[in-house]
């Protein structure tokens, strides 16, 4: 279940959008890697350790491939790459990396699938989905701020 909330656009120099509801994804927490193998323990005959150790692994064997200009793909998760934002130069005499690359960064595109009838494309992580609105709830961590009781239903 994907929770979400209503934001308003109070933004006025977007005239077109302005004062429109949106969508908000709502995150209700974080999970690490101790907890990812904590579940893969329960859901398959690896130990906890074992899929730690190896998840492990797999970020140090990630971060090689990418920094070797490999792309990485991992079926049923998607596709990680090295991107870069540079400015522009004259020839190629005047680029310089450090003058002239601005930004380098990891691009994750997820693996999609595509509907044979449709021919429509979406992403198999979310093919199902189900979003549920939790404007008007109150979460626990407001709660807290705010000193107040838990109003979830």
């Amino acid at each position: 279940m994907v929770f979400y909330k209503l934001i308003q656009n109070m933004n006025e120099s977007m005239v077109k959008t302005y004062q429109k509801w949106y969508a908000y994804p709502v995150v209700t927490e974080t999970v690490n890697l101790d907890y990812i193998a904590e579940r893969i323990q329960r859901n398959s005959t690896a130990k906890r350790s074992d899929a730690k150790a190896v998840l492990t692994e797999m970020v140090e064997v990630m971060t090689d491939c990418l920094q070797n200009s490999q792309r990485v793909k991992i079926e049923g998760l998607g596709s990680f790459k090295i991107g870069l934002s540079s400015k522009g130069a004259d020839s190629p005499e005047d680029f310089s990396v450090n003058e002239n690359v601005k930004n380098i960064r990891i691009i994750f595109q997820p693996e999609t699938k595509t509907d044979s009838a449709t021919h429509k494309r979406s992403k198999k992580m979310l093919q199902d989905v189900k979003l549920t609105n939790i404007s008007g709830f109150t979460t626990k961590k407001s709660q807290e701020a705010d000193g107040g009781e838990d109003e979830n239903p």
